[in-house]
């Protein structure tokens, strides 16, 4: 069985949610997960109106991209059905990913 190459959109979100658990640019968020800025773009809205990214501003004046509690709880969702499947594609070999664990009672709160 041939898989196609190309990477459908909740992969390419995953991509971006591991990329964001330091706070980032969109800059090297491209460059990091390389998709084009249009693509970037429309990511990043979805992930802003979910919660699941949070905009900073830092104090030199860059904006930069951080990932919330509710897309840690994405995140760790997608990486168990991932794994589940038998998929493999490195995100689940990031062992920081596994580092933030949320609370049972503040799952149900995050929905």
């Amino acid at each position: 069985m041939t898989f196609n190459n190309k990477r459908d959109r909740i992969q390419i979100i995953a991509e971006i949610l591991t990329v964001c658990k330091k706070p980032r640019t969109q800059t090297y968020i491209r460059q990091r997960t390389r998709i084009t800025y249009d693509i970037l773009q429309r990511c990043l809205m979805q992930l802003l109106i979910r919660q699941w990214i949070r905009q900073i501003d830092e104090a030199d004046g860059q904006r930069k991209l951080e990932i919330t509690d509710k897309g840690l709880v994405f995140l760790d969702k997608w990486l168990e059905v991932k794994k589940l499947a038998g998929f493999r594609n490195g995100l689940e070999k990031d062992e920081s990913l596994r580092t933030h664990i949320v609370p049972a009672h503040k799952k149900s709160s995050l929905n």
